[in-house]
């Protein structure tokens, strides 16, 4: 009976290591493959798509998958945007295959060279990488030589790395380089820019192969039986994108200063403020999110705000500290983009001093008529009179009265004369809540008052 229950279990324990050792089998032939999705077409890789792409990596250098296939289909995107996203494939170290899905253009065809191989579909195009840059009325304009030797460097260099024809690469950004058939495979003339369809880059050896889906590519890659797991950008890489936008960026900036600007001129502290720091906050977070700057920017800008609050409220004049905090706010926006993008740091600069000025003349514009409706001063119940009666004609009556600040006056708020609650300015001083003042000007709904 005993031996009986010894062979039952040498039995179990058998057929436990057989499960084990076939178990072990299936999670090796079903290797994981990560596949990161394209931007639809219309997108451009830029800095948003660079920090996916830098969370992607980072997850797969932690769960060391077998291979990483990068879909791309774009017209191309930012030069700094794309060094990075070359440095992070170039960086992983382990297997990498770029699927070009139909566009490989611009930007685009160096981080498909970047990969260790570069697969193409039917009808696909790469090439075309000449950096440019907005030239206003001009349209896009070539950018700097200093600019496209980087660029032709860029592309050398990846294309040597995976093992592809360098001159050929090199080609893709500089148009005064001539390609011979006999020699590279392929005739280019000089002055002419190279991109080649799915053909021309297979007998040039610039791609590896053709396939028409990701299936087709496991296949040939032997790893059909592989999990795969996609990655795509999600909600809040769209959002940023849409926040680093040049256009979006600049009214944010904008918004910043307006708010800034009206909270200044308004007593206490309200939703104008409030608004103005929201908009920088979402300006200077975009732009760390990306590794653009560090927390030095926002804390330079912050630097500029004190200075010229120093100027307004403690020296006034224009002195050393309101241009040492012009200086200071207009240096964070530049440096958030930092020194190889300045260029469009200085645009979008530009463009925020416009809508910011545009947008000051407005509300100028826009405040009195508001004022006139809602009137500009409050009657106590002790009055009880209509404020619409009160005009220039009996505030006139109030020239020259002593009251005092019901609100801090930085340099507008509201005082109080003879029991009649006044929206007032003072000149240029800052007068706390509770001090004397005197009227000395009135000029139509205008009040402007001094320290008593």
């Amino acid at each position: 009976m005993v031996n009986k229950k010894y062979i039952f279990s040498f039995i179990v324990f058998i057929f436990v290591i057989i499960v084990s050792i076939s178990i072990s089998a299936q999670n090796v032939n079903q290797a994981t493959v990560y596949h990161i999705l394209p931007h639809s077409l219309e997108e451009m890789e830029d800095a948003s798509y660079a920090s996916f792409l830098g969370r992607t990596f980072e997850t797969a250098n932690k769960e060391n998958p077998a291979l990483v296939i990068v879909e791309i289909d774009t017209p191309g995107g930012e030069l700094v945007s794309t060094l990075k996203i070359k440095n992070l494939i170039q960086s992983y170290g382990r297997e990498t295959l770029c699927f070009v899905n139909k566009n490989a253009i611009s930007a685009g065809s160096l981080i498909a060279l970047s990969c260790k191989k570069l697969i193409m579909s039917k009808g696909a195009v790469i090439g075309g990488a000449t950096p440019v840059f907005a030239g206003g009325a001009e349209g896009m304009k070539k950018a700097p030589e200093k600019v496209i030797s980087v660029a032709r460097a860029a592309w050398r260099s990846a294309a040597e790395a995976s093992g592809k024809n360098p001159e050929i690469a090199e080609a893709f950004v500089d148009e005064t380089l001539v390609l011979t058939k006999k020699e590279h495979g392929i005739e280019k003339p000089e002055g002419k820019l190279l991109t080649l369809s799915t053909n021309e880059a297979l007998s040039t050896g610039i791609a590896d192969y053709s396939a028409e889906s990701l299936y087709d590519i496991l296949i040939k890659e032997e790893r059909q039986n592989a999990k795969i797991i996609a990655f795509k950008p999600e909600f809040k890489d769209k959002l940023l994108a849409f926040f680093l936008h040049p256009i979006v960026s600049g009214i944010l900036i904008a918004l910043g200063f307006l708010g800034l600007m009206a909270e200044i001129k308004s007593p206490g502290w309200g939703i104008p403020g409030t608004a103005g720091i929201l908009f920088l906050s979402i300006y200077f977070i975009s732009r760390i999110m990306i590794g653009a700057s560090g927390w030095e920017a926002p804390a330079l800008f912050a630097l500029g705000i004190l200075l010229l609050l120093i100027e307004v409220f403690v020296i006034p004049g224009f002195g050393v500290a309101g241009i040492m905090g012009g200086a200071s706010i207009f240096g964070s926006i530049l440096w958030s983009y930092g020194i190889t993008n300045i260029d469009e740091g200085l645009w979008v600069l530009a463009f925020s001093l416009v809508v910011t000025i545009a947008g000051f003349l407005f509300l100028a514009k826009l405040l009195p008529k508001i004022a006139k409706r809602n009137t500009f001063f409050f009657l106590n119940e002790k009055l009880n009179s209509d404020p619409d009666e009160m005009g220039e004609a009996k505030l006139i009556g109030y020239l020259n009265k002593t009251g005092v600040a019901d609100t801090v006056l930085r340099p507008a708020g509201i005082v109080v004369v003879d029991g009649l609650r006044i929206d007032a300015v003072s000149r240029g001083d800052y007068i706390e809540k509770g001090e004397k003042i005197k009227i000395t000007e009135v000029k139509g709904h205008r009040v402007v008052i001094e320290k008593a």
